[in-house]
């Protein structure tokens, strides 16, 4: 039955565009369009899931459980789904990736100077540290980095997420070519919207040139994983679960966010107090945006932490000390793993005479 649920999302995602184009500059984030399609796929498991999970954030947000005394360390793996382009990023794209990833979800990027008053005494950090696992599900040794030479890196979705590592153990990353519908740089479903139906698609797929700051990539698109993964942790867009900022004023449930329209440009806190006069708008969370985004609020840690402490997609099994142990993150000793042997040549058919040129796509490893 699960083999069926999931073919029929992967065709319905093939089968039904959604438009991204309306947006004027901003992260173009999918994840509101294939949680609202597992949704309607999937009604009762979904409902069902959100109303656990929301009752437990609820009661968390409700009293303030500050769980910042607990680490919680999220094994990670990095599934390069490549035709041996540009978007076979190189190990050192993704190390840079990992290294914005824990500056920004420890708050120690120097950018928290610029966070503007109204919000300086509510950034925090999270507690939640990313670690690439250098155990792979079978007991080898890895890198936490996975290569797979696919076709399905070009219009990717939910049936380019090749080899996935158990979801209660690792967090899933794909990362590809191109993306279905044309503007989309990456999307990550809720906790809700895969619990049961979903564990081969739990993660983040995502674009090679937002991943990191170097390589393919550049400063300007290095957060869009830290917005990724705050979906996967359970957060909404400020405005709500749509992926239309400037439309309409909403509100994502979390209490010291205020209702805001959304941005997709930075504005200045005098012409950021639409919704609500008087009350400026939190434009540099990381979950809008606004590419001028720089924290998360006290109230969506507590929503994140609730999450790796519920039932809900497993997302409480990852940081236990025997799962970091058997993923090899319980400590941050750097693996070193004999590399699998990989390369391409520049030509598929040549003439009598002709040369061909290979090159060594070695990876997992260091080739001596």
């Amino acid at each position: 039955m699960k083999s069926k649920i999931l073919l029929q999302t992967v065709a319905l995602c093939a089968l039904l565009p959604f438009a991204v184009n309306a947006q004027q500059g901003g992260f173009p984030c999918g994840s509101s369009y294939y949680n609202d399609l597992m949704k309607q796929l999937h009604p009762a498991e979904v409902n069902a899931a959100e109303q656990e999970l929301q009752q437990e954030t609820d009661y968390a947000l409700q009293h303030q459980q500050d769980r910042t005394t607990t680490s919680y360390i999220i094994p990670v793996v990095f599934h390069i789904v490549h035709d041996y382009g540009a978007e076979n990023i190189s190990d050192a794209q993704i190390l840079d990736e990992m290294m914005i990833l824990n500056r920004d979800y420890a708050k120690l990027n120097p950018d928290t100077g610029s966070i503007i008053p109204q919000f300086m005494t509510i950034a925090s950090e999270t507690n939640i540290e990313f670690r690439l696992a250098t155990i792979d599900p079978d007991g080898n040794c890895t890198n936490g980095i996975d290569r797979i030479a696919s076709k399905k890196t070009y219009q990717a979705d939910d049936a380019s997420k090749l080899n996935p590592w158990p979801r209660q153990k690792y967090l899933n990353v794909w990362v590809v070519n191109s993306i279905g519908a044309n503007g989309v740089a990456g999307y990550a479903y809720y906790p809700s919207s895969v619990d049961g139906i979903g564990l081969n698609i739990d993660g983040v797929l995502i674009l090679s040139n937002y991943i990191g700051s170097i390589g393919t990539s550049s400063p300007t698109t290095s957060r869009a994983l830290t917005h990724e993964i705050g979906h996967w942790m359970n957060l909404s867009h400020p405005w709500g679960s749509t992926n239309s900022p400037g439309v309409a004023c909403g509100d994502d449930g979390i209490p010291d966010t205020p209702k805001t329209k959304g941005w997709n440009h930075c504005p200045t806190p005098s012409t950021a107090a639409i919704c609500d006069t008087g009350i400026v708008e939190n434009y540099q969370n990381y979950m809008d945006y606004s590419y001028c985004s720089c924290m998360f609020t006290h109230d969506q840690v507590i929503a994140m932490h609730a999450t790796l402490n519920s039932n809900v997609s497993d997302r409480n099994h990852l940081w236990r000390p025997d799962n970091l142990v058997a993923t090899g993150t319980a400590t941050t000793t750097a693996s070193s793993c004999a590399p699998n042997a990989d390369f391409h040549g520049n030509r598929r058919m040549v003439c009598p005479g002709g040369t061909i040129t290979y090159t060594d796509d070695s990876w997992n490893g260091t080739v001596s």
